[in-house]
């Protein structure tokens, strides 16, 4: 800010000069504190969830958990026009929410994305993955395996029914290992439950049959950690276990990371567990 003081004006005084000074600064203060909030109220919609897509103008539940369908099953957005492809979205309520939305610049986490390349984060991405938002993503990250998956779960627990999620992702297992992908799974032997001793001994013998390496910890500890990193890169870990309620039905809490080093120091944890 400049300040002219032409011939003939009067010099402010010291309280003038004073007031003119925090008037600068508070007003400096002000855009700062506008500008961040702007910031802080865009959302990445590469890496939001329902809830948070939820509260954009015009959105609700639904069409929340039509976006996030449409990014887990395409990969994530490489402009936000394509957002117009969402089914049931709608023009109107596109043109409400493009000014709430960023996309990731992969150049900020030192990470490129390559031509075609279907990914559900960019490096050093964190996503949260609520309740059903889960299976999904892991089916898909699964699927797009292409050296290794590695895995712990404490409860792995099929059914012969024909919706069964835990028995669909033994099937989505098989595959990655028929097509290649070196697949281990590191399964809870307890010393205390017998139920879930048997659960995981069927999967176990499933899996083993079609070449996926299935081994136990020691019935003297108990493994509880529910895991999943595929390629030493991806890794999804919190509290689902591979089991009907916890994949369909119950409130769980994972995490979808995109980082390398995390990635191999959980392998490396896994393989560590006796």
């Amino acid at each position: 800010m400049t300040i002219l003081i032409r011939r003939g004006d009067h010099r402010p005084g010291l309280k003038g000069l004073v007031a003119l000074a925090a008037f600068v600064v508070l007003s400096g203060v002000a855009l700062g504190v506008a500008n961040a909030f702007v910031d802080e109220e865009k959302i990445n919609i590469n890496i939001a969830g329902v809830s948070e897509i939820e509260k954009l103008p015009f959105v609700g539940k639904a069409k929340a958990r039509a976006i996030v369908r449409y990014r887990d099953h395409n990969g994530s957005f490489e402009t936000l026009d394509e957002l117009r492809s969402v089914p049931d979205l709608g023009e109107s309520t596109f043109l409400a929410i493009k000014p709430y939305l960023v996309l990731f610049n992969s150049t900020m986490a030192g990470g490129s994305r390559e031509p075609g390349q279907k990914i559900l984060t960019q490096p050093g991405q964190v996503r949260l993955l609520t309740d059903r938002d889960y299976f999904p993503v892991l089916e898909r990250m699964i699927a797009q395996a292409e050296r290794s998956i590695d895995l712990v779960m404490f409860v792995f627990k099929i059914t012969d029914s024909s919706n069964n999620r835990a028995a669909a992702l033994i099937e989505d297992l098989i595959k990655a290992r028929k097509r290649g992908v070196m697949v281990t799974v590191l399964l809870e032997n307890s010393g205390y439950d017998s139920d879930i001793n048997s659960a995981n001994k069927r999967v176990a013998a499933r899996l083993k049959k079609q070449g996926v390496t299935v081994r136990f910890d020691s019935e003297k500890v108990t493994t509880h950690a529910k895991a999943v990193v595929i390629d030493r890169r991806y890794t999804l870990i919190g509290s689902h276990n591979f089991t009907s309620s916890a994949l369909s039905k119950n409130h769980e809490a994972s995490l979808l990371v995109d980082n390398q080093a995390l990635a191999s120091q959980l392998v490396d944890y896994m393989r560590g567990i006796r």
